[in-house]
């Protein structure tokens, strides 16, 4: 029993001696010859501590092949072990090379590359630094795989030297055939729309294999608002074929936002409808449709109607196919309505161009005006339209757009009185997001609207203020024949579901019928919430004209709850 007892307290004994000797510590130390060359060595830098030799063996080596890539292809090194746990390496780094001056001949591919990485070729030979050799040769194996070579790798080999200074090579490729996308294959969402997948993301298939495009087509289509891409692509070579996975997922963004209110009119005793309706379908069909229904009404002086459809890629083609009609009513002043049709083209993934026709009819309600400020006459417009847009989406929950540049312009005529008018109109919106960092960004957008005509009608100038132009003001209570408008907002992005912004609007506006010409301003703060609903804002704005004081009186506090379904 006590031989048995012996032996487990031996073997106890021994383990715990030889575990403690596996946690011991190794330490290297690596110097040069001189300061100068311990401080090249230290400012590359390596780990000290090690548990075991061989990786402690592997840092010396690796630090050699990196000192030898920055020009120092004469080192010998000296290593040895100061202790059991204790060992150092000395270095001589010996002549420092600072360029490599690197043959390619004539090869008309590898010609093709250097070019694409603005190198310049002087008799048949590169000269680089040979610090940057490396990331040259990186570069030139990025570019190939870009252009359909995926496999195409390059070295430098039979390196000699040259003169005191530099080193010189010969540039040898190796490559692959040219692949191209033979299948594209979408995983999860296989009803996504083949327009947007085709046209909108440019994935097709039979295009040269680009490794980079390939990334840049699956952030466009997790750009999109109904779609969400799980993962990056992955891609399967054979060795004839490639194929490429896709990973989407379908997002529901509908988004409906209003409330409705009825009341008795106290004059008519009708009964009348108060409130707003805000509605957008998206992509309920799968084909990337959108529909939208905006209704405003305060009962008493205006009521909006507005109904826009968009189908895009119309018949598997880059075509798609806008129509909308809108119908205001002032009071008991005017009315109008309008209805417009436009086909757009895709040109590419971010711009657009649309050509259309708009017909639009207005009535005076009243017999007589106070002609000083006002000019209310039935009219009818005819008009041809001709648009463009540039808009690059972003994958962001609160602001999709990152930048958006449209204009459309508007030739025709006018009829009222019996007296046809030839007029153009000119709308420009220009908006921009500048991130400056995760939490902080400024926000412009500018819109200007001008209508050239000889004379003009009080019910057929832009209407503008509320908080789609310059917030501070009633909703379409200002009239002009030429507005600008300046938003801007700087945005502090607590997290993913919050944020803060101020509010400081600028316009400028023009109405010949008045002879006013005046400058707005508006200040003031927002927020935004994402909520398990939607998006819930609220704005907090004081305007005033530019010969006026700030009023508390004037400030218009807007709820919006944005619910998306």
């Amino acid at each position: 029993m006590r031989r048995f007892i012996y032996m487990l307290f031996t073997l106890y004994i021994t383990s715990t001696s030889y575990c403690t000797a596996q946690e011991e510590k190794l330490i290297l130390t690596i110097k040069g010859e001189s300061p100068t060359e311990t401080k090249i060595i230290d400012s590359i830098g390596y780990p000290t501590i090690f548990k075991e030799l061989t990786p402690l063996y592997k840092t010396i080596d690796s630090l050699k092949t990196t000192l030898s890539q920055l020009g120092y292809v004469d080192i010998t090194e000296k290593r040895t072990k100061d202790s059991d746990s204790s060992y150092s390496s000395q270095m001589n780094l010996g002549k420092h090379y600072k360029y490599v001056k690197i043959y390619v001949g004539q090869d008309p591919s590898v010609n093709t590359y250097l070019k694409k990485a603005a190198i310049k070729i002087k008799n048949d030979s590169i000269l680089v630094e040979t610090a940057f050799a490396k990331a040259v040769l990186e570069n030139l194996t990025a570019i190939a795989a870009n252009s359909g070579n995926p496999f195409t790798s390059f070295q430098i080999k039979s390196l000699s030297k040259d003169t005191t200074n530099t080193l010189k090579g010969v540039l040898f490729i190796e490559q692959d055939m040219n692949r191209y996308a033979n299948r594209i294959i979408i995983n999860g969402y296989k009803k996504a729309p083949k327009g947007f997948v085709k046209y909108y993301a440019r994935i097709r298939e039979g295009k040269l294999f680009n490794q980079k495009e390939l990334l840049e087509q699956n952030e466009r289509l997790n750009a999109l608002s109904f779609i969400t891409s799980k993962k990056d692509p992955q891609v399967l070579f054979t060795k004839d074929s490639t194929t490429i996975y896709f990973y989407l997922e379908r997002k529901v963004n509908n988004r409906f936002d209003g409330f409705l209110g009825f009341a008795t009119n106290e004059e008519t005793n009708r009964l009348q409808l108060d409130g707003y309706i805000d509605l957008i379908l998206t992509n309920n069909l799968n084909y990337g449709e959108t529909l939208l229904l905006n209704y405003k009404s305060d009962g008493d002086d205006q009521t909006q109607l507005n109904v826009k459809a968009t189908l895009p890629y119309l018949f598997g083609s880059p075509l798609g196919v806008e129509t909308q009609l809108s119908l205001f009513r002032r009071d008991s002043t005017f009315s109008e309505n309008s209805q417009e049709a436009s086909l757009f083209y895709q040109i590419s993934a971010n711009h657009t161009v649309s050509l259309g026709y708009k017909s639009k009819q207005s009535e005076d309600l009243i017999e007589s005006v106070d002609t000083s400020n006002e000019i209310i006459e039935d009219y009818t417009q005819q008009r041809i339209l001709g648009g463009f847009r540039y808009s690059k989406l972003q994958s962001d929950f609160f602001f999709p757009i990152k930048t958006e540049f449209i204009v459309e312009s508007q030739f025709g005529n006018r009829v009222s009185s019996e007296i046809k008018e030839e007029q153009i109109n000119v709308d420009a919106i220009a908006s921009h997001i500048f991130k400056l960092n995760e939490a902080n960004q400024i926000y412009l957008k500018n819109r200007t609207q001008i209508l050239l005509s000889d004379s003009y009608l009080t019910n057929e100038q832009y209407r503008f203020g509320g908080i789609t132009s310059i917030r501070g003001f009633e909703e379409n209570s200002i009239f002009a024949n030429l507005v600008s408008t300046l938003n801007t907002e700087y945005r502090y992005v607590l997290n993913s579901s919050i944020y803060v912004h101020s509010i400081i609007d600028l316009a400028y506006f023009e109405n010949e019928i008045t002879n006013q010409k005046e400058k707005l301003v508006s200040f003031g703060l927002g927020a935004g919430l994402r909520t398990k609903a939607g998006i819930f804002n609220i704005n907090l704005a004081n305007g005033k004209t530019e010969n006026q004081t700030f009023r508390f009186a004037n400030t218009k506090l807007h709820f919006q709850l944005a619910i998306r379904f």
